[in-house]
């Protein structure tokens, strides 16, 4: 064993590792990979970079093209809407037409666009039916799993592999060379669930078993026991206030969903609707927050002297005032979203700009070059502030012109925490005055021992005296929302949704650059003007406002939805979401049906007739698709996945390397030849497992460019086949049935499901073996070893 074999083992190792746990992107393992091998001189440098080039490259993307051609035309939809209402209401009959249906699509186009643009089918013919979805999108995915080995451009690992074969030397897969076996594992793999798997199918199910869209809804995301309903009392703060005002997501993380008042129910209130006195708030989120907000207390308001600024200002706590210099990194972010406190050790009292002056509720305001903010805090923290870039001058000024000019005073107030309040023992951070109410602690006022400027892991105690930086109305609407009166009445999903009004599942499409990005982030809200209510994750549903906007979007989230129909349609027009509602889904162009199903006919007479190469043929077609209108050409760059192109071009690499290194070879003969000599039929068994059991949680393309020259050494070795064993390679390579983790069809459905990973390896498992016993007993009938 020579050091390039050494060095290409522990590269895949290393590789497998990341793949596996997920700690690095996929396309960035495949990067660093052709990075290793080429700083470690593996490979030639010039050679890095030629997997980029390959055939399987441009006919990958080409093909990704074609699919999005079929499906903006409305092509596929059709198709797969008119075979599925062949159905009728027969579950068995329903579950044998879908897998049909996305088998042979999958065979076409690419099996994660078809999966997509068959799930709000599905979804729409399991509420007919009132089946569970659980019940049907597995076998889904994996019929567009077993639909991908049909033809050659079914899926990536048959494109790779057929360029592998053709630069050794030994021709090239035909278009239609893998239907045999492909076809046989569809029917195998159909035959299965209908007869066996379907009773392996979770069933999602809770509540009554009436079914319907509210018992999917209450039971499966739990709204019936996260629907609370409150009132307005009278003479409550809340009265004239708008909603953004009231800080109902702020301070308590509820989602109003709708308002009664006086008999009419106004459902999604916009932002600026106005609270009235005697409104029932329908709200989804949790009856503890408020109770821990109703067990602070009453904290006891005073107004504070004008002399109470004075006080603060002693020992080393002074004041000064900065203006933001005109190349400062901060403008155009707010005080609140710097942490500007924790950033530069010092409390913002006020800002001003030009004439104007905000002593309160400036938190939010973005900053401008050219603003003063008056600064509480140390002198020698402050002092540092000089050689600060963000600042362009710094000023000392005194208690009294400060006072003066800003009246600081009017935004002073003692609060006094009672015995027995939660607030004894809490941190600053965890009270969430701040963030929550824009309500900022200066001084900690106790019988030991005063603290200014308290940082946030400062803990309370009862007895300790407040004094507090605010607007009187901040803590006017603190003390409204403890005084909420709860009311037992706990209205119906149903009742919520209305014509223009209503519930929708959303799940991030295949291409989505939203993956690991916080709905913070991406400004959901404010961008679509809907309301998050739940994510589904794992097989459970995470609720509370505060959370889920921190959690980091995933592959195979389904979030719930709810708001104005027209802004759930708006949505589905966004190429990052997939809203799982048939209806809801963009309108086709539905004029270019004919010559889109022509070129792609057209793309698979050239290929399988040997007229023109497969990656030629499909970039044609690719190229007409957008030259006759099919697809606009800003929409190329939408359907083709960078990742998996950056996956295979990376990858190629680590074949190569395999190949040269002699690595492939000393695996053929240690490993795969010693099971040969038990013989053909455990050789295939061996190649199939590899293959099968990587495929779980490795991209199965990288699992074909990994295993391809081990199998091309085996036949070299043994004198056997070569085709035949890429063959083997092929089948396990897309047999992804045991996890949801190798294959994004399996993600797709994950969340839409509401699936755990147990439910893909019950079903699955069955499958596996069955289609081991095909590759091991049918294949060599078809492709002699």
């Amino acid at each position: 064993m020579n050091a390039d074999i050494i060095i290409v083992l522990a590269i895949v190792a290393v590789a497998v590792v990341f793949f596996v746990t997920e700690w690095v992107r996929y396309d960035g393992v495949a990067l660093m990979v052709l990075l290793a091998l080429a700083i470690s001189g593996v490979i030639p440098m010039a050679r890095a970079i030629d997997g980029f080039a390959n055939p399987a490259v441009v006919t990958i993307a080409a093909v990704l093209v074609l699919s999005g051609g079929l499906y903006k035309t409305g092509v596929a939809n059709l198709v797969g809407a008119q075979v599925l209402r062949l159905a009728g209401d027969s579950p068995i009959r329903v579950t044998a037409l879908l897998m049909l249906t996305s088998g042979l699509m999958s065979g076409v186009m690419n099996n994660t666009a078809a999966v997509a643009l068959l799930v709000p089918v599905v979804l729409d013919i399991s509420r007919r039916l009132r089946m569970r979805p659980s019940r049907l999108l597995i076998p889904l995915s994996f019929a567009a799993l077993l639909g991908g080995m049909t033809t050659l451009i079914g899926t990536g690992p048959n494109i790779l592999l057929s360029t592998v074969l053709e630069r050794m030397g030994g021709g090239s897969f035909g278009f239609f060379s893998f239907t045999p076996v492909g076809a046989a594992a569809l029917a195998m793999g159909i035959l299965y669930v209908v007869l066996a798997g379907r009773h392996f199918l979770p069933d999602r199910s809770t509540g009554d078993d009436d079914g319907g869209d509210e018992i999917d809804l209450g039971g499966r995301y739990g709204l019936a026991t996260s629907l609370l309903t409150f009132r307005i009392p009278a003479h409550s703060a809340l009265d004239g206030r708008s909603l953004v005002e009231a800080r109902l997501g702020q301070a308590l993380g509820f989602d109003l969903l709708a308002v009664r008042r006086k008999g009419r129910l106004v459902r999604a209130p916009e932002r600026d609707f106005v609270l009235r006195t005697g409104d029932v708030l329908i709200v989804e989120g949790r009856s503890e927050a408020l109770d821990r907000l109703r067990n602070w207390g009453h904290l006891g308001r005073r107004r504070e002297s004008e002399d109470a600024l004075e006080r603060l200002v002693k020992d080393s706590t002074v004041l000064a005032e900065v203006e933001i210099a005109e190349t400062s990194d901060l403008v155009g972010s707010t005080v609140r979203s710097l942490d500007f406190r924790n950033r530069f050790q010092a409390h913002v009292v006020a800002l001003r700009r030009g004439a104007e002056i905000w002593s309160a509720s400036f938190q939010s305001l973005k900053l401008e070059p050219g603003d003063s903010l008056l600064l509480l805090g140390r002198e020698d923290q402050l002092q540092q502030l000089r050689h600060a870039t963000e600042f362009s001058a710094i000023e000392w000024t005194d208690i009294g012109s400060a006072t003066e000019e800003y009246e600081l005073h009017r935004w002073l107030m003692r609060l006094d925490i009672p015995d027995g309040s939660w607030l004894d023992g809490q941190t600053l951070e965890a009270t969430r005055l701040r963030r929550a109410f824009d309500l900022t602690v200066l001084e900690i006022q106790r019988e030991d021992d005063d603290i200014a400027l308290p940082p946030a892991s400062e803990r309370l105690r009862s007895g300790d005296c407040l004094i507090v930086e605010g607007a009187p109305a901040c803590f006017a609407v603190l003390e409204a929302l403890q005084a909420l009166v709860s009311v037992n009445e706990r209205p119906s999903v149903a009742e919520l949704e209305s014509e223009d009004v209503g519930f929708a599942e959303v799940t991030l499409a295949p291409s989505s650059n939203l993956v690991g990005k916080t709905l913070r982030e991406v400004l959901f809200r404010e961008s679509y003007g809907l309301t998050l209510i739940a994510i589904w994750r794992g097989g459970r549903a995470f609720h509370a406002n505060l959370r889920i906007q921190r959690m980091g979007l995933a592959f195979g989230d389904a979030l719930l939805v709810y708001g104005q129909r027209k802004k759930i349609s708006l949505l589905a027009r966004d190429p990052r979401f997939l809203v799982l509602h048939a209806e809801l889904h963009e309108v086709f162009r539905v004029d270019k049906a004919p010559i889109a199903s022509l070129l792609m006919v057209g793309v698979i007479l050239a290929a399988s007739l040997n007229l023109l190469p497969v990656y030629i043929a499909a970039l044609l077609g690719a190229l007409l698709m957008v030259f006759t209108g099919c697809v606009k050409g800003n929409e190329v760059y939408t359907f083709v996945e960078w990742r998996v192109v950056m996956l295979i071009g990376g990858m190629l690499a680590l074949g190569l390397a395999m190949e040269d290194s002699g690595t492939a070879e000393l695996i053929a003969r240690e490993v795969v030849a010693r099971a040969a000599r038990m013989g053909p039929h455990v050789l295939i068994a061996s190649l199939f497992l590899i293959c099968g059991l990587a495929a779980q949680f490795i991209p199965t393309s990288a699992v074909a460019v990994l295993v391809a020259p081990i199998a091309l050494s085996t036949a070299s070795e043994l004198g056997l086949s070569a085709p035949a064993l890429l063959m083997v390679v092929a089948v396990g390579s897309s047999c992804a049935f045991l996890s949801p983790f190798g294959h994004p069809v399996n993600l797709l459905v994950m969340g839409v499901g509401g699936y755990k990973v147990i439910d893909y390896t019950r079903v699955g498992a069955p499958l596996f073996l069955l289609m081991m016993l095909l590759v091991v007993f049918f294949l060599p009938i078809i492709w002699p070893l």
